[in-house]
């Protein structure tokens, strides 16, 4: 399926370097190859273990040295944590001195609980967390609009990978649906509904 986040990580790849950490990396560490081009090292961590899990631990609490990554990668991982202000200072805790966080979040998303669903952010509720961690921001945006959303509002409504895994039939069609929805896109011009926000930022 076409993926904004992925599409993220491809443009963010200049910013990857050294050791680098796939934060909540998932159980198929699906952007594990794009991360891999750039970093020197690459850890896969999540709070479930998984055959391409590295480490397996607690994102408040992780257990990683002071300053042990010079990237820090997160995709959608944020609004699954009940504290993310600490998610954030962990992140800044692990990271080495000018070392560099990538991280996407949803604004408009339906409810997917992975094992619970707390937040949404815009561009600037993204940005608070991280300037009042003391990280300057290099970038900020938001990313997939208003038909990229519709698709993703239908694709959980009616094929939710979160309780049933998909058939190739419903996977072939979610993945034209999201090309033409992102083809339809480059037409719009509003600023005020878009599916995800990411971020840039250096300790």
């Amino acid at each position: 399926m076409f993926n904004g986040t992925r599409q993220v990580i491809i443009h963010a790849q200049k910013y990857i370097s050294g050791k680098t950490l796939d934060f909540g990396a998932g159980e198929r560490a699906k952007y594990r190859e794009i991360i891999k081009q750039k970093s020197q090292e690459y850890v896969a961590f999540d709070m479930k273990p998984g055959k391409n899990i590295d480490v397996v631990g607690d994102a408040l609490n992780t257990p990683f040295d002071d300053g042990a990554f010079d990237t820090v990668i997160s995709t959608q991982v944020l609004e699954h944590v009940e504290k993310p202000w600490l998610m954030v200072k962990e992140i800044r805790r692990i990271l080495s001195e000018n070392g560099i966080c990538i991280l996407t979040a949803p604004f408009m998303v339906p409810y997917h609980a992975d094992p619970h669903d707390y937040f949404r952010y815009t561009k600037e509720g993204l940005q608070s967390l991280f300037i009042n961690e003391g990280f300057e921001i290099i970038e900020c945006d938001y990313y997939d609009k208003i038909f990229a959303t519709l698709t993703e509002m239908f694709r959980f409504v009616f094929f939710n990978h979160y309780k049933k895994k998909p058939g190739v039939f419903a996977e072939r069609f979610m993945e034209y649906s999201a090309k033409f929805a992102q083809f339809l896109d480059k037409f719009v011009k509003t600023e005020i509904v878009y599916t995800n926000v990411y971020i840039v930022a250096k300790k």
